[in-house]
């Protein structure tokens, strides 16, 4: 244990010593993270904005103020709306998941006809951001516009704004800096992990340690350690620069954010047998280099990392989820919002565990204490 112990802190001593290391494992997220909260701010909402409506007259009126509407929404390009006509018996169910529910009360023709003005009912559970103000202005302009068809009477709909939806719990700060500790995962495992430990072994130092009166696996398990110690500092930062900066906070209790490390530590623990296994099938530097960035790149953008994925195809989207790195994220998520539970997360603890082991008894295999060049 004193050897292991020692071999930690001389490469932890190491890994700090490196300027580029530490720019890139500690410094480059903290920047992605105040660009990402300038450029998107909390409208984490990028893909397309779904429109429920719900008309509860069914009347000729209400068909053609719908009809407007709806034209108006296909003719404008600067919010992709995905509009849905729900049939009353439904309405609670198609509306769970929409981002606006636009309801056309019962009475509506009858108003019309009398002259006097229909409130209506315009619900969001999205909350507030730039494509929430955007998709109001929009459903307004048209609501409008379908006044002016009746210039000389009164207004026969008025779209008040909807009221605040109560604040979600996982918001785009949080949904960031969670993306982001994924990112130093998938950094630190892959090219922090996999290139060094074959730039060590070809060259010449685990035959060095191999003179020592110690267990040669002792020194890979060292390097494993000092790297998830390195993963959960970084992420650490990232939540408290993310807390003092933004604001952000964490509803779940201690068991669910206990939780949440302990499926962080996991995920650290695959994706470094990962590295591992690259490690153990690669001849060079180079060519790890290679399989890491054929790896990294790929999955730092389908991740669902830094960009929710919701305007992605739901096929694309459900194969997205059932990925490592995905599964992992989710998990995480879940945790730090208090819903974290077996029925929900047994999926990513079983892929990211057998992730784990194949990895590692595959690296146990191909792995190799000499230089193969």
């Amino acid at each position: 244990m004193k050897i292991l112990l020692h071999l930690i802190k001389a490469d932890l001593a190491m890994f700090l010593r490196g300027k580029l290391a530490l720019f890139w494992t500690f410094a480059f997220p903290l920047l992605m993270l105040v660009m990402q909260m300038a450029l998107f701010g909390q409208d984490v909402k990028l893909g397309p904005v779904s429109l429920a409506i719900v008309d509860l007259d069914r009347s000729t009126e209400s068909s053609a103020y719908l009809r407007q509407l709806q034209a108006g929404l296909r003719q404008q390009h600067s919010v992709d709306f995905s509009p849905v006509t729900t049939p009353v018996n439904s309405a609670d169910s198609a509306t769970a998941q929409a981002d606006f529910v636009l309801t056309v009360p019962a009475g509506f023709a009858a108003n019309v006809a009398a002259g006097r003005t229909t409130d209506i009912a315009l619900r969001s559970g999205h909350g507030a951001g730039a494509a929430f103000d955007a998709a109001y202005g929009l459903l307004r302009g048209y609501s409008d516009a379908y006044n002016l068809n009746g210039l000389n009477a009164p207004p026969r709909v008025a779209l008040p704004p909807p009221p605040a939806a109560a604040e979600q719990a996982l918001d785009y700060r949080l949904f960031l800096v969670t993306g982001l500790a994924g990112m130093v995962i998938l950094s630190t495992s892959l090219m922090g992990f996999a290139g060094p430990l074959v730039a060590a072994r070809e060259g010449g130092m685990f035959r060095m340690y191999q003179l020592f009166p110690m267990p040669t696996g002792v020194v890979v398990a060292a390097w494993c350690v000092s790297r998830l110690l390195i993963v959960l500092a970084a992420s650490l930062a990232m939540f408290v620069a993310a807390w003092a900066i933004y604001g952000v906070r964490v509803n779940a209790d201690g068991v669910q954010v206990a939780a949440a490390i302990a499926m962080l530590a996991l995920g650290a623990g695959a994706f470094l047998a990962l590295g591992l296994l690259i490690a153990a099938m690669t001849n060079s530097v180079a060519a790890a280099t290679m399989f890491c960035n054929l790896l990294y790149f790929p999955l730092l953008f389908s991740g669902n990392l830094m960009v929710p994925l919701g305007g992605l195809p739901k096929l694309a989207r459900e194969a997205l989820d059932c990925l490592p790195l995905n599964a992992m994220m989710s998990s995480i998520r879940r945790g730090l919002t208090g819903g974290m539970g077996w029925s929900t997360d047994i999926y990513s603890v079983a892929l990211l565990s057998a992730m784990l082991v194949a990895c590692l008894a595959l690296s146990a295999r191909r792995f190799t204490w000499m230089p193969r060049s």
